[in-house]
């Protein structure tokens, strides 16, 4: 995509009266994809408003809205920003939020990465000492 289809549609979407994106993505074990892609028409959205878009709302669904508007955004998200990011798709997986604000571009993410802590401890001793 260029900078140009970008900007187009980021237009797009104001044109529409969309100001916040918010982009959740959650993975694990090699696989990782966009789970949900809502919006916003709050005036002067900011990250803090963007990001507390219920992203189970099907009433703000970008799909809903404008479905080509909407896997321009995915896929723009998983190629150019996503995929640069710790790795939240591989082992225990990860999760988090892309937050766009429309039409500036500007972006934030909270991006959550999933850990197995393993702590490591060596004993000696000798067994017939245990037997007394």
């Amino acid at each position: 995509m260029t900078e140009e289809d970008l900007m187009s549609t980021l237009l797009q979407l104001a044109d529409l009266g969309v100001t916040g994106i918010k982009v959740y993505y959650e993975g694990g074990g090699d696989n990782g994809a966009i789970e949900d892609v809502v919006y916003t028409t709050q005036e002067n959205a900011e990250f803090d408003d963007i990001e507390y878009i219920d992203s189970w709302n099907k009433d703000q669904a970008l799909t809903s809205l404008n479905s080509d508007l909407c896997n321009t955004i995915e896929n723009f998200a998983t190629e150019h920003i996503l995929e640069d990011i710790e790795d939240w798709w591989n082992n225990e997986g990860g999760y988090g939020v892309l937050l766009i604000k429309v039409p500036s571009g500007e972006y934030l993410i909270h991006n959550n990465i999933r850990r197995v802590e393993l702590d490591e401890y060596d004993h000696d001793g000798n067994l017939f000492k245990k037997t007394k």
